[in-house]
């Protein structure tokens, strides 16, 4: 039997009172509090030796672990860790079965422990994940989308660095540009698409990769260029992160263009004049397999898209709550901030109440995210996708929890 609820310290209290009254025998004195004779001597004695404290619960967690990493190696691990900061357990245990490889040492799994109670490994900070937005229609026609991407670097023979931008029709593998540019700055991609969009029109889409000028790590991974093409009606298609197949048809021309930048040219200018000539000889005189052996210049067609003189307002239903981005990247919205993006900074961007009384954040036709009121904060979910009104984490259809948009 236990003790009575009425709080285990006082009825031990009140029976070796009891006991020591010496008026009932220790066999009536237990059975009358529900207790073994064991029980009874066991706390009896425990008074005689410590007083009232010896009546309180004693930690049951053994005094020695059977399992417990040994005191030296502990103190190897942190003395390592001491010397060498910038290094993580990994590396830590690697260094030490080096230095002894007869040693008995724990798991990387045990030293970053053991390091975590030292308090010598930091919060890791969460950062923005990009995301693919696909699946995405096939394009039928030219200029439905464009791709684009820059191919890896290289030096032309005078050691400048040419890191070729490369950006094709999807439909008629049309090359539109091959540029000897030497770097993914905005400031050099932006004056070659604001050239072919004058001499091609607009495409409605633009697929590309989570890399720099068209996407950076963020609450909307949007960029300067990625918001110059939403402002002209240009429909961002991202792939996957480690999945270039989703842009294969430009991964594959990569390849067939790899000759140019395993011989670079004496100069940049020399460098451009090559690609030049490549990309005529490509777009007018090779074979396609995929256009049954036609000529890309066969397929392709100027967009009726034409390039606007001045760039369009945004033009939101009157129902829609019309923000201006502060200059932290932030809106104000139900007496909090939303942090949007930097990028935005002065831009109108329009909150709108959906069906199932979600609140969805929008730039232009571009959709940035759904506001998460309980933690007041962008969440990025698929269509069709909707979010619970108490802001619980959100699943997707095979119960996955879908990734927040963290401010970086």
């Amino acid at each position: 039997m236990v003790w009575r609820e009425t709080g285990i310290t006082d009825e031990r209290m009140k029976f070796v009172a009891e006991c020591l009254l010496d008026e009932e025998t220790m066999t009536a004195l237990c059975d009358r509090f529900g207790i073994s004779r064991k029980t009874g001597y066991k706390w009896l004695e425990r008074y005689r030796r410590l007083g009232p404290e010896g009546l309180e619960d004693l930690p049951r967690a053994p005094l020695v672990h059977g399992r417990a990493t040994a005191a030296d190696v502990v103190a190897r691990i942190v003395g390592e860790k001491a010397a060498h900061p910038a290094w993580g357990p990994k590396k830590i245990i690697s260094r030490l079965k080096r230095e002894m490889p007869f040693g008995v040492w724990p798991a990387v799994s045990t030293a970053g422990e053991i390091l975590k109670r030292h308090g010598l490994v930091g919060v890791r900070r969460r950062r923005w994940r990009a995301a693919g937005n696909g699946p995405w229609p096939r394009p039928e026609a030219a200029n439905a989308v464009w791709t684009g991407d820059h191919k890896g670097w290289f030096r032309t023979r005078d050691g400048v660095r040419c890191e070729p931008l490369t950006v094709m029709d999807a439909a008629s593998r049309y090359l539109l540009a091959l540029e000897a540019t030497g770097s993914t700055s905005e400031a050099e991609t932006w004056p070659v698409f604001e050239r072919l969009f004058r001499a091609h029109g607009l495409p409605d889409r633009f697929r590309s990769d989570n890399g720099p000028p068209f996407a950076a790590a963020g609450v909307t991974g949007l960029t300067p260029l990625s918001v110059r093409f939403i402002k002209l009606g240009i429909a961002l298609e991202r792939i996957k992160p480690g999945k270039p197949q989703q842009n294969g048809s430009h991964e594959r021309f990569h390849l067939t263009m790899l000759p140019l930048a395993q011989a670079p040219e004496a100069n940049q200018r020399a460098q451009a004049l090559a690609f030049d000539a490549f990309r005529r000889e490509y777009n007018e005189e090779r074979p396609h397999e995929a256009l049954a052996m036609a000529a890309p210049a066969e397929h392709h067609r100027s967009s009726c898209r034409a390039m606007p003189a001045t760039v369009p307002e945004p033009v939101y239903p009157v129902e829609a709550a019309v923000r201006r981005v502060r200059s932290n990247g932030a809106i104000k919205w139900q007496g909090g901030e939303i942090y949007v993006s930097a990028t935005l900074a002065g831009e109108p961007v329009a909150v709108e109440e959906t069906e199932t009384g979600e609140w969805k954040l929008r730039f232009y036709a571009h959709s940035l995210g759904y506001i998460d009121l309980k933690h007041m904060r962008l969440v990025r979910r698929n269509a069709g996708q909707s979010a619970p009104a108490n802001g619980a984490h959100q699943t997707d259809a095979s119960g996955e929890e879908l990734s927040p948009i963290y401010p970086v």
